[in-house]
């Protein structure tokens, strides 16, 4: 919860539950200062964080306590009722303030950890359409980015939504999957540190570019903003691209929308069985990125109006993923030579079969906490190994997290609590993440022979990794 949040919280509970015990009426001092202490509260709260659906209840004790004060100020007495009525309105306010405190917690207005790299944030957002594909719908592909980069912002600028486009991402789950639109609106709370259309930072003279791919289902181009904005303010253009039919949802500005399509959940989980499923998946995600890079390429060369003109270097290219995206990340370094440097984090690896091994460098980031409900069949880890050793070889390295849960690679656990109990301490992982991804591409992108990923089983508990050519 923010500030004003608590301060509101605890005044107006207290205050309530005083209210309902009180036996006398209070003195002319505090039958003022009361309704002023939690007036200003309460507009201070709406002004500076603004209001949302989570704090209902405590806005509704804000006026039965109001009310209540109200009354006692005109001077109406007081008759005693003993002890039976505050009892029973006590039976009804506990679970009432349980739920006031709940709300704002199991559904909060996250934030984000602040870059720790030299340079600001900045974030523009593109929708290219790829007329050689088509989805299917029959309509050409429209693929969605956002991009962040090195940038230069007055302080007082404000800092761009997590979602950039909200209104018609809540619009969009309504009409997809029937979710109330009013339940996601507390969202457009959420602000990033990254400053949109901001000035490209002019003391760097030309950044790599990494590209990002979500996951399956929950993923999209903002769910790894934990990420992208950190590797940005170390110097590098980060690409999220959205891909259609695997995000939860894309949205676009004429209204219409792509929903996620279910390809594998409901095929046995076998190794073959689902990779044969996620191939067609994986290529289209591949060839999403590819054409992604062809838009970058002549964004940065002729668009006059763009931040990224001539500030991008296209002979320094990396890519991540995530889940699905991970197995996207290894295949497009496996089948595109203009990329020197991919990490998988925490997805099998998918995808056609590979009879030789990679000749550039590939982490893989593996995730250990996982609930026994939720663990891979056996033959399903087995088969991985195999996968790991065929394709990898010497120019693989493997980073086990043992306390980061698959959702750990995302900010998927900040949305709530509750998730977070299958991705515990996500800010510490998150931090680690951070770390290893920053010490790979500098070392491979940026070519700095001092940044090596040894030292992160020593800093830190739960963390080891395991490979032959590990660096």
């Amino acid at each position: 919860m923010r500030l004003f949040e608590i301060l509101l919280l605890l005044a107006s509970m207290f205050l309530l539950w005083q209210v309902i015990w009180s036996g006398k009426r209070p003195g002319i001092s505090i039958l003022r200062g009361i309704p002023l202490l939690l007036i200003v509260l309460m507009v201070t709260h709406l002004v500076i964080e603004g209001w949302r659906w989570q704090m209902a209840p405590v806005y509704v004790s804000v006026l039965i306590v109001l009310c209540r004060y109200g009354v006692w100020s005109k001077g109406t007495s007081i008759k005693s009722t003993g002890k039976l009525k505050p009892i029973l309105l006590s039976i009804v306010t506990l679970p009432y303030t349980l739920l006031a405190a709940l709300l704002p917690n199991v559904f909060p207005v996250f934030s984000l950890e602040e870059p720790t790299g030299p340079y600001q944030v900045g974030t523009v957002s593109y929708t290219w359409t790829d007329v050689n594909r088509t989805n299917a719908d029959g309509k050409p592909r429209r693929v969605k980015t956002q991009i962040w980069y090195p940038a230069v912002s007055e302080k007082s600028a404000p800092k761009e939504a997590y979602i950039p486009d909200m209104p018609e991402f809540y619009e969009g789950m309504q009409k997809a999957y029937g979710f109330p639109s009013s339940l996601l609106r507390y969202l457009e709370l959420v602000k990033t540190n990254a400053y949109k259309d901001a000035a490209f930072a002019p003391e760097l003279e030309a950044a790599p570019l990494i590209f990002f791919s979500h996951g399956n289902m929950l993923g999209a181009r903002f769910t790894n903003s934990f990420q992208t904005i950190e590797l940005a303010s170390h110097g590098y253009v980060m690409v999220a691209v959205e891909h259609p039919g695997t995000a939860l949802l894309t949205t676009y500005d004429d209204g219409t929308y792509e929903p996620f399509v279910d390809s594998s959940s409901h095929l046995p989980m076998e190794y073959q069985v689902q990779n044969e499923a996620t191939i067609p998946t994986i290529r289209e995600q591949r060839k999403d990125i590819e054409f992604v890079l062809e838009q970058m390429k002549a964004l940065g060369a002729s668009h006059a109006g763009s931040p990224l003109l001539g500030r991008m270097d296209f002979t320094r290219l990396g890519v991540i993923g995530h889940s699905q995206g991970g197995a996207t990340a290894v295949d497009v370094l496996y089948k595109n030579p203009a990329f020197q440097a991919a990490i998988n984090m925490d997805g099998y690896l998918y995808g056609e079969d590979r009879p030789k091994l990679l000749d550039r460098p590939v982490m893989i980031l593996s995730g250990g906490f996982e609930p026994a409900e939720l663990a891979s069949p056996p033959e399903m880890e087995r088969m991985e190994q195999q996968r790991r050793q065929q394709l990898l070889g010497e120019t693989g390295s493997i980073l086990y997290l043992e306390q980061a849960g698959h959702l750990s690679f995302t900010d998927i656990p900040l949305y709530s609590p509750l998730i977070e109990l299958v991705s515990p301490n996500v800010k510490e992982q998150h931090k680690i993440i951070n770390e290893a991804t920053l010490c790979f591409m500098n070392r491979h992108l940026k070519k700095d022979p001092s940044a090596s990923c040894e030292y992160l089983p020593q800093k830190y508990s739960g963390v080891r990794s395991q490979t032959v050519g590990f660096q």
